[in-house]
């Protein structure tokens, strides 16, 4: 009896668990797929890869661990949405309102997501290699742990930007705003830093081997973390008379 009872309680928890993993509401999709008005949804797990969502309201939906691989949700509204574990890749996301959106460990791989609004996001260990960030309003977020390899962010405004123990290896921030910026212990080789305010950032234990800093004010601290060549004192030559 003991072992009929305890097979009952697995096979309904296993059902209960299957619920779980495909939460996403069918009627939800069909009212976003058809209308683009789908504000605080549930679409957790949804296949909305290649869909058309330009201009979509989904403000505080659920889309955590949803498939939105190839999407075009370009000036969407995804304010404050859910976006933890989804699948990102090659989206496009340009001008679209993420701010306050948790994008925790989500795949953002070549995502296009430049002028967009992500001014608050959690984007914690989020893997947004080769993405474009150019132009993106990105003060306040969080970026720490993230992979940032090769990602452009000319122009980007990250003031006040979390980049804790990032990977921003050979990433693009010519002319980005990185005022306050937390760059402590992120990998920064190779980076692109050329007309940035990089000596008001925070840059302790960062890696910043042969980085490109032209244009850039190069200030005593900088100087104190790497042994970049134009810190160096200047070669005095003696006068011959």
């Amino acid at each position: 009896m003991k072992l009929i009872l305890l097979a009952t309680i697995i096979i309904f928890s296993q059902l209960g668990w299957i619920n779980s993993a495909k939460a996403a509401n069918p009627e939800a999709i069909r009212r976003l797929l058809e209308t683009k008005e789908c504000a605080g949804c549930d679409l957790r797990g949804a296949n909305l890869s290649n869909a058309n969502l330009i201009g979509a309201n989904l403000e505080g939906a659920n889309l955590e661990g949803a498939n939105l691989s190839g999407a075009n949700l370009a000036v969407t509204i995804l304010f404050r949405a859910n976006l933890a574990n989804a699948n990102l890749f090659r989206t496009t996301m340009n001008d679209a309102d993420l701010r306050g959106a948790d994008l925790r460990d989500a795949y953002l791989v070549r995502a296009n997501l430049s002028r967009a609004y992500l001014t608050g996001a959690n984007l914690e260990n989020a893997n947004l290699f080769q993405t474009n960030l150019i132009e993106c309003l990105a003060s306040g977020a969080n970026f720490s742990n993230a992979n940032l390899q090769e990602s452009s962010w000319f122009r980007a405004n990250l003031v006040n930007a979390d980049f804790k123990a990032s990977d921003l290896f050979n990433a693009n921030l010519h002319r980005a705003n990185l005022q306050n910026a937390d760059f402590s212990n992120a990998n920064l080789t190779k980076a692109k830093l050329m007309e940035t305010n990089i000596t008001l950032a925070n840059l302790s234990g960062a890696n910043l081997e042969g980085i490109n800093v032209r244009g850039t004010s190069i200030g005593p601290s900088l100087c104190l973390i790497t042994n970049y060549i134009e810190c160096a004192p200047p070669k005095v030559i003696p006068e011959v008379e």
